[in-house]
C-alpha cells in the first residue's frame, strides 16, 4: 500500500502534537511540587524565625534576671560596706561594689541590644507569617489552574491519540514496521521533513541516490540521524 506525503506531514503532525501533550501532563504535577515546595520553604523559615525569636527571649529573660541578681548583690555588699570596720576590708568591698557596677552595666548594655534584636526579629516573623499566607494562596491558585489545565489536556490527548490511530491505519507493508519501530524508540523525532536536499532535523544534505530514491516514492531513512524523511511534493512511499 502507497503511503502519500501528506499521510506523512499528518503522521509527523500528530506525533509532535501527542508528544507536547504527553509534556505538559508531566508538567502539571512538576508545577504543583514546585509550589508545594515554595509554600514548605515559607513555611520551615517561619519556624526558623520563631525558634530564633524564643530563643532570643530567653536569653533576654536570663539577662535581666542575672542583672537583677547581681544589684540584689550590690545591695548586699554595700550593706556590709556600712558594716565594715578595719580599712582593709572596707577597701575590699569598696573594690567589689565598683566591680559588680561595671559588670552590670555591661549586662544592661548586651540586655537592651537583645531586646532590640527581640523587636526586629518579631517584626521579621510578622512579615515571614504573611508570606506564607500570601503563598497559601498562590499554592492554592496554582493546583486549581494546573488540574483544570490537564484535565483539557487529557482529553486533547485522547483526541490526538485516536486521530493518530486512524491515520496509521493507512500505513502497511515495510513502510508500517520501520514508522513503529522508529516511534517507539524516538517518539516524534522519528520523522522529518526535507528542507532545500537536506535532513530537516540534523541538517545533514542527502546523496543524489537518496534524493532520487526519495523523489520516486521510496522510503528514505536519514543517514545521519536515522530519521524518516519525506517531501511535501512527494508523490508516494511504497
Amino acid at each position: 500500500m502507497a503511503v502519500s506525503a501528506s499521510v506523512m506531514q499528518q503522521l509527523h503532525r500528530i506525533n509532535r502534537q501527542k508528544t507536547d501533550l504527553k509534556g505538559q501532563l508531566e508538567r502539571g504535577p512538576k508545577t504543583i511540587l514546585a509550589a508545594q515546595r515554595k509554600l514548605q520553604a515559607a513555611e520551615a523559615n517561619v519556624e526558623q524565625i520563631r525558634n530564633q525569636h524564643k530563643q532570643m527571649r530567653m536569653d533576654a529573660d536570663r539577662k535581666q534576671l542575672l542583672l537583677k541578681e547581681r544589684e540584689q548583690k550590690i545591695h548586699s555588699w554595700e550593706t556590709k560596706l556600712n558594716a565594715a570596720k578595719e580599712n582593709r576590708e572596707y577597701q575590699t568591698i569598696k573594690e567589689q561594689i565598683a566591680a559588680d557596677h561595671q559588670a552590670n552595666i555591661v549586662l544592661s548594655d548586651e540586655t537592651l541590644e537583645l531586646l532590640d534584636q527581640i523587636d526586629s526579629t518579631g517584626e521579621s516573623l510578622k512579615i515571614a507569617i504573611q508570606f506564607v499566607a500570601e503563598v497559601k494562596i498562590e499554592v492554592a491558585k496554582v493546583e486549581k489552574q494546573t488540574t483544570e489545565r490537564m484535565v483539557v489536556v487529557e482529553s486533547e490527548l485522547a483526541r490526538v491519540e485516536s486521530e493518530l490511530l486512524t491515520v496509521e491505519a493507512m500505513l502497511d507493508g515495510d513502510f508500517k514496521r520501520d514508522y513503529f519501530r522508529l516511534v517507539a524508540a524516538r517518539g516524534e523525532d522519528a520523522m522529518a521533513e526535507l528542507e532545500a536536499n537536506s535532513c530537516g532535523g540534523c541538517y545533514q544534505t542527502l546523496t543524489t541516490q537518496l534524493l532520487d530514491k526519495l523523489n520516486g516514492g521510496l522510503p528514505v531513512n536519514c543517514p545521519g540521524c536515522g530519521r524518516l524523511l519525506y517531501q511535501t511534493n512527494m508523490r508516494t512511499l511504497n
